[in-house]
Order: structure tokens, then C-alpha cells, then sequence
């Protein structure tokens, strides 16, 4: 089945174009349709066609813009250019950014046809040439990484059956059958971020990471797939690499947030793993740019969020503070029932409900123990509570709403119960000066010493301290680098084992990037 999507701003042309296509014999079917680049651009994102036919001046997002943003997000695509102009300029673009036709309007109904089954079977052709030969006129590299992409694509979005992907793995020489996979998404918030420099950066990162793989969704999306036999070191891998990236684009995008998925240990799970941090990537992007967010602790997503306003805060607020305990049930039903009600049906509003009542029950909670932190009360009590999956649907939302208003109601008639404030930071920052020479040393094992989550100790840890876990032991790393750089005459491979990196070129990098100098050059001036 060949999937096409069709973008033309006149209505009429539109209407056309979809007749020709919904009366051709065949395996074709329109996908979908769209009147400007821009909302095609969204609606291509979750429906991945094969062929895209599209206009060039269009409202809100041109064609170009759209065919270089489809290109970055779906190598594979066949694109049609119709447009009324034929002028060399607009050809020669054309052809810079990989279009396979141009027709000129108005299009014959045969031309159409042709062209489309023209695209179709060179689709098939370039199936057949995957594991055999090249395209011509294509450097070898630059075929490998498209079709590398396209594998990743179809591990992300579809449930491929595993032989094919096996065989398809043994033609492209790839090696990824591991024991544990994690699946992170990552959303650039950055308009004026250029997408050739965001994929240089990331691959260079790439380069000096293993067991990772990045799929470029589009131009302000990316999913990184890793893979590893061992789950803490896939966790530590994950984690350093999305801390670099962060470091590294601080100029250019200094809001990147990332949901990184659940352990998963086969590949065909790998796509339900994507679907799941996705979801909850476009659930919460808006409420929590720039955190990373592991999806297997809502506490973590709850308490980072909490002082975030939500709509329904105030109104909310007030209901409950000129309410009795047992009123809970009349507060849910007095919401339901008024006219913006409907507004529950959306699974997004929901989420912010909840953690609007998360808010107020954690400034109730305060108010009743002011010795506790109201970081710890939040952590601590959406931990107790599901917030993704009680916003998933009204029956769970409706439940998880009321035990949050019951908490809060008592908690303003000071009978709620004790909230401790957990003072583990001393002991992880002892862990660390005790460990840091240690290799195997990481967020999770320091999460484990502390008998907490790692992503909620990861939150507790940046918030304390005002940096996070990798930044505060690569520090403590450093400091002990230097001393050893301007003290022994170690080699640099030495003293990259003495302070726990396996891998002295990439204590090298960590150095320069930390210090401003590469060890050699710091020990040089010292």
C-alpha cells in the first residue's frame, strides 16, 4: 500500500487531486490532506505517507520549507511538486532539495497517474537496491545513514515482524540485538535553531557514544534508541548523553526537553516504548520544558511541575478552601456539571486539573506542617498518586481528583497526616567524595544508596544543590585531575582510570569541555 498526502491551498485543485487518487486502481491511498505547509507538516508527523504531492506558495509555510522539514523527518519520501510556476529559480531549488517531479498546473488527470505510479516503483525499486547495490551518483555513507534511518523508523513506528528486521539488520551491517532498550525523545523549543547544525552537533556527540542510535522525527524533533546487555549502564549512557547534548547547544537551543521510555528487552517492544514517552512528551512539553522526565516515575513529572499555573488553579482553589472534607464528591460534581464540563474530555486537561490539585494540596499540606519542604510534600505525595494514568481517562481522573481534594480538605482542618522532609542529600554528596573514583559509580547507584527512584532523586539532587548528579561528579572529577595533571607526572591514561573513565578520550573531552583546556595544556601551563 502506498500512502499519499496531498498539501494545496485551492480547495478545488485539492478536491481534484483527491479524485484522481481515490479512483486509481492499485495499492494507493490518500492518506491525508492539508491547505498550507504548516498543517501538513503536523499532520505528516504521525501519519509517516510514502508519496507527497504539494503546491510551493502556500499561507503560513511554504512548499520548500515543507519539503525540507518532510526530507529531515522522512528520508525515504517521494515528493511531487504541482505548481503553477516554472520558472528556473524555483526548478533549481527544487532539485537542491531532492524532489523526484515537477508538474506544472494545471495537470492533466493522466499526468497524475503516471507520476504517481512513476514514485510507486521507484519505491520498490530502491526496497530491491537496500541490500545490494547503491543508488548511483550517491556517496556510499550517505545512502547507509538514509537507510539506517529508515530501519529506525520502522523499529519506532511500526510492529515489524522480527525475522524482517534481523535480516534487514544483517544487510545494513548493524549490530543492536542487546539485552535492555530504552527509547528517549527529545523536542527542540528553539524556532531559529538551524536543523543542519542541530544533526552536526548531535552526530558529533554520537560519534563519542556507543550503543546509541538517533532518528531525526523533523526538525525540532528527535528520538535517541539505546541499547546495552547491562540496565545500569544503559540508564548512565542515556543520561551522560543527553547531558552533553544539553551542554553542548546551550547557545543555540537551551531548552531541549526529553522523555526517556521504560526498560524494554525486545525489539519488537521497542515501538510501544516510543509510542508511550511520545504521548507523554506532547502531553507535558508545554508544562515542563526543558526537564527530562522518565516515565516510569509520574512523582518525578509532578513535583517538578507542581508551581507551574494551570487554568484551573484559582477556581479550584477557592471551591476547596470554602469547603468541608466530606464535600469532595459535590466540588467533582459541581465541575462536571457546569457549562465548561466538556472541557474533561480532553486528556490534556485533565493532566493540568490534576496537577493543579496537586499544587493546592501540597500548599495545604505546608501550611499544616510549615517544617516540611513543600518540594518534599510534592514528591512525595504525587508519588502516591498516578497522575499520567489518572488523566488518562474521566472514570481514572474522577478518582484521582477526589482523594487529591479529600487530601487537601483535610489537610486545612489540620488532620492530615505527617509529611517528612527527607534529608538525603548529605548522604548522596558523602556517597559521591567516598566513590567518585569508582567507575561503575552513577545516578543509580546513588539513587540506591539514598533508597530513593532515580529520576526522583534526580530532581531532588538539582533542586538542593542547583546542579545536576553528572555535573556535581564530573566536577568532583575534575578537581581531582587537575591535582593529579599538576602533582604526578601520571599519564593522561592513568589518572583517566584513577578518577573512574574507562575511556581516557573521553575524560579528554569532559576535561576540555569543563576546564576551557585540553589536560595537556592545563598541565602545561601549571
Amino acid at each position: 500500500m502506498y500512502q499519499v498526502f496531498v498539501v494545496e491551498d485551492e480547495l478545488l485543485i485539492r478536491q481534484s487531486i483527491r479524485n484522481v487518487i481515490e479512483k486509481m486502481p492499485g495499492p494507493y491511498v490518500l492518506c491525508g490532506e492539508a491547505s498550507d505547509g504548516e498543517m501538513a507538516l503536523a499532520m505528516m508527523q504521525d501519519l509517516m505517507p510514502d508519496i507527497l504531492l504539494t503546491d510551493i506558495r502556500m499561507p503560513f509555510l511554504d512548499g520548500f520549507e515543507l519539503i525540507k522539514n518532510c526530507k529531515a523527518m522522512m528520508p525515504w519520501l517521494k515528493v511531487v511538486i504541482i505548481s503553477g510556476f516554472g520558472d528556473f529559480e524555483s526548478a533549481q531549488k527544487a532539485i537542491t532539495l531532492g524532489v523526484d517531479q515537477y508538474l506544472l498546473k494545471p495537470v492533466r488527470q493522466a499526468d497524475l497517474i503516471r507520476v504517481i505510479e512513476e514514485m510507486a516503483a521507484q519505491i520498490e525499486k530502491d526496497k530491491a537496491s537496500r541490500g545490494t547495490s547503491l543508488p548511483v551518483g550517491l556517496d556510499e555513507d550517505e545512502v547507509m545513514k538514509v537507510l539506517r534511518q529508515h530501519f529506525l523508523r520502522q523499529l519506532l513506528y511500526d510492529e515489524a515482524d522480527t525475522g524482517k528486521l534481523l535480516d534487514r539488520m544483517q544487510r545494513l551491517n548493524m549490530d543492536i540485538i542487546r539485552k535492555h532498550y530504552l527509547v528517549a525523545v527529545c523536542s527542540f523549543d528553539s524556532p531559529r535553531t538551524d536543523h543542519q547544525l542541530l544533526e552536526n552537533t548531535v552526530m558529533k556527540v554520537l560519534d563519542e557514544t556507543r550503543m546509541l542510535m538517533v532518528y531525526f522525527n523533523n526538525a525540532d524533533r528527535m528520538t535517541i534508541l539505546a541499547y546495552d546487555n547491562d540496565a545500569e549502564a544503559l540508564n548512565e549512557c542515556v543520561y551522560r548523553f543527553i547531558s552533553i547534548l544539553r551542554h553542548e547547544l546551550q547557545d543555540v537551543c537551551p531548552v531541549i526537553t526529553t522523555v526517556i521510555s521504560n526498560d524494554v528487552q525486545r525489539l519488537g517492544e521497542i515501538s510501544e516504548a516510543y509510542r508511550t514517552a511520545h504521548g507523554l512528551l506532547k502531553t507535558v512539553s508545554g508544562i515542563a520544558a526543558g526537564q527530562v522526565i522518565n516515565v516510569s516515575d509520574t512523582a518525578q513529572v509532578s513535583a517538578n511541575i507542581f508551581r507551574q499555573n494551570t487554568p484551573f488553579y484559582e477556581s479550584f482553589r477557592q471551591k476547596i478552601q470554602n469547603s468541608d472534607a466530606k464535600d469532595a464528591d459535590n466540588i467533582l460534581n459541581e465541575i462536571f456539571n457546569s457549562p465548561s464540563g466538556e472541557q474533561f474530555d480532553s486528556r490534556l486537561m485533565r493532566y493540568n486539573a490534576l496537577i493543579a490539585l496537586v499544587k493546592i494540596a501540597v500548599q495545604m499540606i505546608a501550611r499544616a506542617h510549615p517544617e516540611a519542604d513543600e518540594k518534599d510534600i510534592a514528591a512525595e505525595l504525587s508519588s502516591q498518586y498516578d497522575i499520567l494514568k489518572g488523566a488518562d481517562s474521566k472514570s481514572g481522573f474522577q478518582n484521582t481528583a477526589r482523594d487529591l481534594i479529600q487530601k487537601a480538605l483535610s489537610a486545612r482542618q489540620g488532620n492530615s497526616g505527617e509529611i517528612k522532609n527527607h534529608h538525603v542529600i548529605n548522604q548522596a554528596e558523602k556517597y559521591v567524595k567516598e566513590n567518585f573514583c569508582d567507575p561503575n559509580i552513577s545516578l543509580i547507584s546513588a539513587a540506591n544508596h539514598v533508597c530513593m527512584s532515580a529520576a526522583y532523586f534526580s530532581t531532588v539532587f538539582s533542586q538542593t544543590t542547583g546542579q545536576s548528579f553528572i555535573s556535581y561528579l564530573t566536577a568532583m572529577r575534575m578537581e581531582k585531575a587537575k591535582e593529579l595533571l599538576t602533582s604526578t607526572n601520571m599519564k593522561l591514561a592513568d589518572i583517566a582510570l584513577e578518577i573512574g573513565y574507562s575511556e581516557p578520550n573521553y575524560f579528554s573531552h569532559v576535561f576540555r569541555k569543563t576546564v576551557g583546556v585540553t589536560p595537556k595544556e592545563y598541565r602545561h601551563r601549571n
